[in-house]
């Protein structure tokens, strides 16, 4: 089990560093998609709750910025209710982040998103 983890959370390492070309609130969404495909589990409200804990420091980390500016966009995300914090719980609206990022790139996505 715990390789199993490790194993994921090394895919979620790899896919960020992937992201440099992007703008931070794209490497925060395609991360938040990323988290919740590999850590997330169904809620009963249609979002995906990860099951680990985050913290906007954690976040930071696998973005490549500040707390601070990680902080601002989460907030958006939150107003527009693509995410929501239940302690250090997140929930994620996967299909409100996928529709985020390809009004972002329209042009640019010939594939899925995670």
């Amino acid at each position: 089990m715990a390789a199993s983890f490790l194993g994921r959370w090394d895919r979620v390492h790899v896919r960020c560093s992937n992201l440099a070309g992007c703008r931070l609130e794209e490497r925060l969404a395609f991360t938040l998609l990323d988290l919740s495909e590999n850590f997330g589990v169904p809620d009963q409200h249609g979002g995906v709750l990860l099951n680990v804990q985050l913290n906007r420091g954690h976040l930071a980390d696998l973005v490549g910025a500040s707390r601070a500016r990680v902080t601002e966009h989460l907030l958006e995300f939150a107003k527009k209710h693509l995410i929501s914090w239940q302690g250090l719980h997140l929930t994620v609206d996967r299909e409100g982040l996928q529709a985020f990022l390809m009004e972002t790139h329209r042009e640019g996505f010939s594939g899925e998103l995670p």
